[in-house]
């Protein structure tokens, strides 16, 4: 899911991912411990050198900041305390960061830029292991868990997750554990006097407590009016009843006022499917709106992005993004069933990805006049070796064959790494195929009296790539405008005597010369724009 730049989607994903990328750096150093205090030192001085420097400081509380704040908002603005566990443990531990991290973040940052206080490694943990050391592993590990909740929140609607996701858990386990024995090594080193610990003269440890208390006491105070605001809301909430939302398996809920539709079915029995939490990364929420739709104000932003990619009616919108005012009749597009959830929590692809690929489409012109005069099986055996071999050619490019269509077959390139060579791959496939074709005729031509013709259709452009069928044996296949592109251009080589044409999407992105190939611009049945095609004939698609 894309996001526009100034959405609060967008901005609390980039807040968020600046204070993890601090977080990370952080307990990679603690875990250097391993090693040596020495080490441990050395690089906090260069982490620190960046951090605590003006640009810095700056982008760190800018993004704690703004991240707290949207997250605070967004939790103002629930109407419902039903959800999934992950989402109740990402709202826990995303709380409890400011009020566990505000005495640490005091003996550290704050002394040092009042009084210039050293806070090493060597201090620090001399007092961790006086006595804080458990609220410190404790603080470590909330602040873990809460990036790495929201981290697969964004990561699981990525294409190539489902293969990353393996290292991706490995090491949302490993780093902290590396980071909790690194300080604990530390700390024993420091307790053998390996190294002279500076401390707070009395004046600076009384300025510094008085601070503290009035830091700590303005966060339960902010903490406190966040909580009665809510209870208050959810007061008038009370008092000002919602809409009656109807469901298509005839249940009824009596919606909260103010709440998202997502919201409203977790009330009732009827739950909608919601990949990315609710937080409007993707589109499994969509839904039917059979009755009311015209009470709904227009979709907007992230919504009406998603929405007008994918083409939809006006009676289709995203759950989680509509907040009804009116009674509505809806009806779940993509219903969660207990037997999916499993698959669906881990599996972005169950659900559908939508990203840039090259599709190629591949057709044996003249199959089935030539299987009118051969036995069945010859025509098996032939129409098998073909495959055979155009679909080494994918191979050997870092294709893969999505399906095969009688005579046929699609192919698609780029699924995994940058798309330039995604598409380079499948023109050269192509290619490499066009050649493959004349040894292979080399072998038939006397068998079946004639030579095999083919013709292949190149595109590159956004599709949804997803997992088709039943939860064992679903096979992945791609879907959308670009593939019907990429089917005409191949079925476009009969009226242009072309054994290959390339759309300019794909040509472009490949870096490939041109030299022999002939362009025109065609307008596709069903498109109302004109595209630019590349046609080459045997003798320029084999060179």
């Amino acid at each position: 899911m894309r996001y526009q730049w100034w959405t609060p989607e967008f901005w609390r994903m980039v807040s968020g991912l600046i204070l993890f990328s601090f977080a990370l750096t952080h307990f990679l150093n603690h875990a250097l411990g391993l090693i040596s205090l020495d080490v441990m030192m050395y690089v906090q001085d260069w982490r620190r050198g960046f951090w605590r420097s003006w640009p810095g400081t700056f982008l760190l509380a800018g993004a704690f900041l703004t991240h707290i704040s949207l997250a605070l908002w967004k939790i103002a603005k629930r109407r419902t305390w039903r959800m999934p566990v992950v989402e109740a443990v990402q709202i826990i531990s995303g709380l409890a960061i400011p009020i566990m991290g505000a005495g640490h973040v005091f003996n550290t940052r704050v002394v040092h830029s009042l009084y210039g206080f050293d806070d090493n490694y060597a201090v620090i943990l001399n007092a961790i292991k006086m006595g804080a050391g458990w609220k410190q592993s404790i603080f470590l590990i909330v602040v873990w868990v809460h990036s790495t909740i929201g981290l697969n929140h964004w990561l699981r609607s990525k294409v190539s997750y489902p293969n990353w996701s393996p290292v991706f858990w490995t090491l949302s386990l490993l780093i902290p554990s590396l980071a909790l024995s690194g300080w604990v090594e530390g700390a024993r080193q420091v307790s053998y006097g390996m190294t002279e610990q500076q401390i707070l003269s009395p004046q600076m440890a009384t300025a510094k407590e008085a601070m503290y208390n009035t830091a700590h006491l303005t966060i339960w105070v902010i903490f406190g009016a966040f909580v009665l605001m809510i209870l208050f809301a959810r007061l008038l909430d009370w008092i000002k009843a919602g809409p009656v939302i109807s469901f298509a398996d005839g249940s009824k809920v009596q919606a909260p006022a103010g709440a998202t539709l997502l919201e409203i079915s977790r009330l009732g029995k009827t739950s909608f499917a919601a990949v990315c939490g609710g937080r409007g990364r993707c589109t499994t929420c969509r839904c039917l709106i059979t009755s009311g739709a015209e009470t709904l104000p227009a979709p907007t932003g992230a919504e009406l992005a998603a929405l007008e990619r994918m083409d939809h009616p006006e009676n289709i919108r995203l759950a989680c993004q509509i907040k009804p005012v009116q009674p509505l009749s809806v009806r779940p597009l993509m219903p969660v069933r207990k037997a999916e959830r499993p698959a669906s929590e881990f599996d972005a692809m169950r659900w559908g990805v939508e990203q840039r690929i090259t599709v190629m489409f591949v057709d044996l012109r003249g199959f089935t006049s030539l299987a009118e005069r051969l036995y069945p099986f010859d025509s098996i055996f032939l129409l098998n070796r073909f495959f055979e071999v155009m679909a080494a050619q994918v191979e050997r490019h870092n294709g893969i064959v999505d399906k095969y269509l009688g005579d046929g077959f699609m192919a698609l390139f780029g699924m995994r790494g940058s798309m330039g060579n995604g598409s380079k791959n499948a023109i050269l496939a192509a290619q490499g195929m066009l050649a493959a074709l004349e040894q292979t005729n080399e072998e038939f031509r006397m068998a079946i009296g004639e030579s095999l013709r083919m013709g292949i259709g190149v595109h590159t452009g956004r599709a949804v790539l997803g997992r088709v069928g039943d939860l064992k044996s679903g096979a992945m296949t791609a879907l959308g405008d670009s593939v019907n592109v990429a089917a005409r251009l191949e079925n476009l080589n009969k009226e242009f005597n072309s054994e290959l044409i390339v759309s300019d999407s794909a040509l472009s992105s490949s870096g490939l010369p041109l030299d022999g190939w002939e362009h025109q611009e065609v307008e596709l049945r069903g498109r109302d724009s004109v595209i630019t095609i590349y046609i080459a004939r045997a003798s320029a698609a084999g060179a």
